[in-house]
């Protein structure tokens, strides 16, 4: 892949943070929207088919790849990792067998954190402790070997309702990566979300950055959830991440960022939630891409 590339995810259409948002669209009409939308690609979903030559076959039918599978993994838990660890040899035989280059992970979310949703102390009171982040950091580094023993690349995903959200927890990641062998899936709207300027993040950490996920943010929405002290599901629910050009991330200035520190990568467009046909939205969301931002 030489320079940037857009894809999209099936969280778009059907969200597990949301189920009852709306009627799931089944694989692989879902390919179908995705395709008429004008994507190159998509991530990979559970809803996706086991076998690799069926999955690949419907992919191939469409002119799309497959650009990434994302994984939950307990990296900063005391417990469960290594069962994590286990299930993920699974994926990255899959990933191979697609012609994937690229596992991205995040840390799991957890009640807790979910709860304090843009709103996570800067003291780091609501965060790991120092053992905590030596546990994300050398289980990171487990799950980057492993992937790299399959020949894929991990990028790690900061997330909201994750114990790596905010800008101070998201610059402690940035330290912790040289030594692990990952690179950065960067979220534009999560890290927005968790307080942080986003095209700022991208002019001085490019370089890191192996997959980006590409949102919005409705201002208001957003102001609300921390006045009134929403969870991350809730916020989902009255449409945080909002269509591009409506909302606080400067979606031209973060492509051109891109393009000025020559990421390779992909860009993945994400809303997770919207009003209205979620396909007419991913339309939408690609035109302005091509129109406003030339990509």
């Amino acid at each position: 892949m030489t320079g940037v590339q857009v894809g999209t995810a099936p969280v778009n259409w059907n969200n597990s943070d949301v189920p009852d948002w709306r009627e799931p669209t089944p694989f692989p009409r879902i390919l179908d929207e995705m395709a008429s939308a004008g994507y190159a690609g998509t991530e990979h979903d559970r809803q996706f088919p086991d076998d690799p030559g069926t999955l690949r076959a419907e992919l191939d039918a469409r002119g799309l790849a497959l650009c990434a599978s994302y994984q939950w993994m307990r990296l900063s838990a005391e417990e469960g990792f290594a069962e994590d660890l286990a299930a993920v040899d699974a994926i990255l035989e899959m990933l191979v067998a697609v012609g994937c280059e690229t596992l991205v992970v995040a840390d799991a979310m957890t009640p807790a954190r979910i709860a304090l949703a843009g709103r996570v102390p800067v003291d780091g009171s609501g965060g790991l402790d120092d053992a905590g982040w030596r546990r994300l950091g050398d289980n990171l580094r487990k799950v980057a070997d492993r992937a790299m023993g399959h020949g894929i690349r991990t990028c790690y995903h900061n997330h909201v309702g994750s114990h790596v959200e905010s800008p101070e927890e998201c610059a402690r990641l940035v330290l912790l990566l040289p030594m692990t062998g990952a690179s950065l899936c960067f979220d534009t709207g999560h890290y927005a979300y968790g307080g942080g300027d986003p095209t700022a993040f991208v002019l001085e950490h490019g370089g890191l950055i192996g997959h980006l996920h590409l949102k919005d943010v409705d201002h208001a929405v957003l102001a609300r959830a921390r006045d009134e002290g929403w969870s991350f599901t809730n916020a989902l629910r009255q449409v945080v991440f909002c269509p591009f050009g409506d909302g606080m991330v400067d979606i031209p200035a973060i492509v051109h960022a891109l393009k000025m520190a020559n990421v390779d990568a992909w860009v993945i467009v994400e809303q997770d939630t919207c009003r209205g046909d979620p396909t007419a939205q991913a339309a939408a969301h690609r035109a302005y891409l091509r129109d406003t931002c030339g990509i």
